[in-house]
């Protein structure tokens, strides 16, 4: 049999000689018919496109019917020329492409001599009269001039109906899904770290900020749904973005924000409690240039972006300790470490890129760019984490991207690219000390002590090459390529090596009673927590774009994916395991990922003005190696990692070797059955233009997730049905698990497939594309998330516990809202450029009242949903994080809401006779110092095991932190 490798390359170069495609990654496309003033089409008109600031010419003929098609264009604006023998030439002027646009422009010629010419409307139509896919863009405009908060450009994909903040901090969930199913392209390129399944360096995570400039960043589209089938390797969503590139002037930035804690409000939760505002102090600073090496052929960019950010932790008990003397003696005992720190954000970013028009027919393009980010305390953080709780947080990445374009007899376009990509994240440790875990009605109250996964290291390299061929046959654009991915990974994770104490209240630490102590060993003779979850990627596909009609457009396609992960290399010989057909050595490869897609797009009216569009398609996404790393080491063998509820040590010491009394290490291990998630996604739209630069678009999206990865202890005996009661005498009844089924091992976590969600909305989205010095971008979405706790990132015992289904061995039975179910939303954003002085007669009015500019984002949502908890373990599985008050259901409460206004306010002064301007930016996040609420006491009732009975807590619902509240900045930059 051929190896995987050399048996996809055949299919690859076999579907590249049969059939070519359609470009949507990293560029744009204008494609239209050309006819003569009775409708009839005409062959062989010539047709060039040319971007005047670059150079860059592309020329096609029309075929038998009239049809042109300019695949592959990069991002820019356009000259548009048509000539045919016996017709006057036809010319169109300022056509903007943006991110993925897939521009219909049908040319009538009139008849006339070669030597005369006509220059018709300019006017891009606002209807993308093509596509089928549901996508946003986010232009230049926008990603130069509306106000973010850390200026993370990812953040605007929120403007997106669809997309919401993921409960992962920095992820998106995108159609329900979590953060994990989404895929970022950059320039053509895979962008994502495939370990954390986030994007590369974990930007906005909560440590790394941005591995991007917002300055290098020219545009970018999102796909939430109808994506074709050259993306793939995401079950949600997929981010397109492409970067800035010289032209034949040289253009430049230098740009300077600045915060400090007296231009900001302090949080409500710091009010109430008396806490005065912390340090902070805040500096972002860089800037760019770019322009030609040779005018129309070579060119180059080059930015710089660098953050200073010191920003407070401040400490506090969230829940205040019960009145009796040994609460009040271990509240006094902790006090010690409710001492204040900071966390400071160093980040620098680099980035060069070099564009070639080689000739008409060939363009090159290479871009590096690089992210050097050190952040201190970043481990953790938190108002219930200590500062030895923390450590500094480092990231190294370099993402190199190489594109070679040729055009081929004109309608032929093969496209070549690779990307290297070096990811590296060390984590330190403020401590050696063991970690504790103190709770009061299963709440948090402090951890301290070193965390359970530092110090650590996750670093990887990467090698993707991208193939394709396309080309316009008939009234078929029809498209073919590969795309391989090859990512080596050292991940050295030492998860509860040095022990970890869990207190569920004050009066426990106070008597140094621990309810549960976990402590992880590295086998004799193994690598221990070192592990290389090392992957290949494959995929081949073809797609097709048929016009069918001059009205309707058909687009369908292919695909197939195979992601071949590292098999463990440790096989845990207990017959318990084999009986329960779990094997530490396995993970199955899943080959019969075979994905189609399917949409279209109708022009109800002969002009552009209404348009149904509507498409179906499956789309698989991939396991996160943190799964993978998790199951190569966490077998029983190379790493033990034990969770004791009795025997515990004596607080702080640890256990100097496994215990010996009972060797029962907690194990994770995926299920023999184990494949990749997978989404159905369906859509449905109608769009129309409203005026000349004006769209309104009522939509549906679905999205049904099954095969979804979650994690699940599954080492019981069935739960039995107990006696209980309410603190009122109210009886009551409630499951407890009676021990461990196999009394070898502790938990025996399984990463299955077994998760589904089902997403439905309906939203309306308006956009007005800039015109008259104004654009808007503004929608509601009305959604529903139900699913069964999937997630892809629990694998550390204790700190990920909350991450599961309440009963393991039933999970489907916690169906419910999805944690990323957010019902109602309304988002709105625009830039409008007060630019109307300059008509005033007197200079001095003109100086004074031109130039400005107005910005704001305004966003209000529905609360998410939660689960209300439960202290003490009334379940007895030794996860104190998912436990419920007896017949309540998963998230069946609903948290508050979020509302907030984010303005920007601008000038701009013209200096050195007008070539370069100076703007003066002020800033406010949060305008009207809301006080959102974040987080919030769950827990309801505390339960006590000896008399069986559901006490209520009496901080239940008690807010605890809150978003950020008012922050102003103020800002320079100088434009030339």
């Amino acid at each position: 049999m051929l190896p995987i490798f050399t048996r996809f390359t055949l299919c690859a170069a076999l579907l590249s000689t049969m059939l070519y495609g359609q470009s949507e990654v990293g560029g744009a496309t204008i494609a239209g018919t050309v006819t003569d003033p009775s409708g009839a089409a005409i062959a062989n008109a010539k047709v060039t496109v040319s971007n005047k600031s670059t150079g860059f010419t592309r020329l096609s003929d029309t075929n038998q019917i009239g049809l042109y098609n300019m695949l592959r264009l990069p991002v820019g604006t356009y000259e548009l020329t048509v000539e045919a023998s016996g017709f006057k030439v036809s010319r169109m002027s300022n056509i903007p492409l943006s991110i993925g646009a897939l521009i219909t422009l049908d040319v009538s010629l009139l008849i006339g001599t070669a030597s005369e010419s006509v220059t018709v409307s300019s006017d891009v139509p606002v209807i993308e009269t093509t596509r089928s896919q549901t996508s946003t863009t986010v232009n230049q405009k926008a990603v130069s001039d509306l106000p973010i908060n850390g200026r993370n450009f990812l953040d605007f994909a929120t403007l997106t109906p669809g997309v919401v903040l993921d409960t992962r901090t920095g992820d998106l969930s995108i159609g329900g899904q979590r953060g994990t199913a989404n895929s970022l392209l950059v320039d053509g390129g895979d962008s994502n770290n495939v370990f954390f399944g986030q994007s590369t360096g974990r930007a906005g995570s909560g440590r790394n900020p941005y591995s991007f400039s917002q300055d290098a960043v020219q545009e970018f589209q999102v796909s939430t749904s109808g994506y074709s089938a050259e993306i793939g390797r995401a079950a949600g969503g997929v981010i397109n973005v492409v970067t800035k590139s010289g032209t034949n002037d040289i253009h430049g930035t230098t740009f300077w924000f600045f915060r400090d804690k007296a231009m900001n409000a302090n949080k409500f939760i710091q009010n109430a409690r008396g806490i005065a505002k912390q340090p902070y102090h805040y500096n972002q600073y860089g800037g760019n240039i770019g322009g030609p090496i040779k005018k129309d052929k070579l060119f180059f960019f080059f930015d710089y972006d660098g953050q200073r950010n010191t920003n407070p932790n401040a400490l506090f008990f969230n829940v205040p300790a019960p009145a009796d003397a040994l609460s009040q003696q271990g509240a006094a005992e902790l006090q010690k470490y409710l001492t204040p720190y900071t966390r400071d954000f160093n980040n620098n970013v680099y980035l060069l890129k070099i564009d070639y028009n080689i000739d008409a027919n060939q363009r090159f393009t290479a871009r590096y760019n690089a992210n050097r980010f050190r952040g201190t305390n970043l481990e953790n953080s938190g108002n219930a984490s200590a500062a030895e709780h923390t450590g500094n947080s480092n990231i190294a990445t370099d993402n190199v991207a190489g594109n070679y374009t040729r055009v081929i007899g004109g309608n032929v376009v093969w496209d070549a690219r690779v990307i290297y990509l070096r990811d590296n994240e060390p984590g330190e440790a403020n401590s050696a000390a063991p970690e504790v875990n103190v709770t009061q009605s299963g709440t948090a109250v402090l951890q301290f002590g070193r965390n359970n996964f530092s110090p650590r290291y996750t670093n990887s390299t990467r090698w993707q090459t991208i193939q394709s061929i396309s080309v316009t046959h008939g009234r078929h654009t029809i498209k073919a390529g590969y795309d391989y991915n090859f990512e080596r990974i050292a991940n050295y994770f030492p998860g509860n090596f040095s022990g970890a104490y869990n207190f569920t209240s004050y009066a426990a630490f106070a008597s140094r009673t621990p309810f549960s102590y976990t402590q992880a060993f590295a086998g004799a003779g193994t690598p221990g927590p070192l592990t290389h979850p090392d992957v290949n990627e494959y995929a081949v596909y073809v797609q097709d774009s048929w016009r069918f009609t001059s009205r309707l457009t058909l687009n369908y396609g292919f695909r197939y994916d195979l992601m071949q992960s590292a098999q463990p290399l440790v096989k845990n010989p207990d017959p318990g395991l084999a009986a329960m057909k779990l094997d530490t050595s396995r993970m199955n490869l899943d080959t019969n990922n075979f994905a189609a897609r399917v949409g279209f797009a109708y022009r109800i009216l002969k002009s552009d003005r209404l348009v149904v569009r509507g498409g179906y398609g499956n789309f698989y996404g991939r396991t996160p190696e943190i799964l993978t790393g998790t199951a190569h080491s966490q077998n029983g063998i190379q790493v033990q990692t034990y969770t004791l509820t009795a025997g515990f040590p004596t607080y702080p010491n640890i256990l100097s070797a496994p215990p010996a009394a009972s060797r029962r290490p907690d194990i994770y291990v995926f299920a023999p059955d184990y494949v990749q998630p997978l989404s159905h996604q369906y859509s449905f739209n109608v769009e129309m233009e409203l005026g000349k630069d004006y769209s309104l678009t009522a939509g549906y999206m679905g999205l049904h997730g099954v095969h979804l990865t979650r994690t699940r202890d599954v080492n019981f005996f069935p739960a039995d049905l107990l006696d209980g009661r309410f603190a009122d005498g109210t009886a009551v009844k409630f499951y407890r698990f009676p021990g461990r089924a196999n009394a070898n091992f502790g938990r025996i976590s399984v990463f299955d497939s077994g998760g589904s969600s089902s997403y439905n909305s309906g939203f309306v989205q308006l956009n007005k594309r800039f015109a008259k010095n104004f654009q808007v971008l503004a929608s509601y979405t009305l959604s529903k998330v139900i699913d069964t706790v999937p997630d892809a990132t629990s694998v550390v015992v204790g700190s990920d516990d909350a991450k599961v289904a309440q009963n393991t061995l039933s999970p489907n039975l916690d169906r419910g809202l999805g944690d990323t179910d957010i019902r109602h939303r309304l988002i709105l954003s625009g830039v409008w450029d007060i630019a109307y002085a300059h008509t005033l007669k007197t200079p001095a009015l003109r100086w004074l009242l031109d130039g400005y500019q107005i910005s704001p984002i305004v966003e209000a949502r529905s609360g998410r949903p939660f689960s209300v908890g439960v202290g003490g373990d009334p379940d007895g599985n030794t996860n104190t994080r998912t436990d419920r008050p007896p017949y309540l259901g998963r998230n069946t409460r609903i948290g508050p809401g979020f509302a907030t206004v984010n303005l920007r306010v601008s000038r701009d002064i013209a200096i050195y006779r007008e070539r370069a301007k100076l703007r003066i930016i002020a800033e406010a996040f949060n305008l009207t110092n809301r006080a959102n609420f974040s987080a919030f006491n769950k827990g309801q009732y505390n339960f006590a095991l000896a008399t069986r009975t559901f006490t209520p807590a009496s901080n239940y619902l008690v807010n605890t932190d809150t978003f950020d509240p008012r922050i102003l900045q103020i800002a320079a930059k100088i434009t030339f």
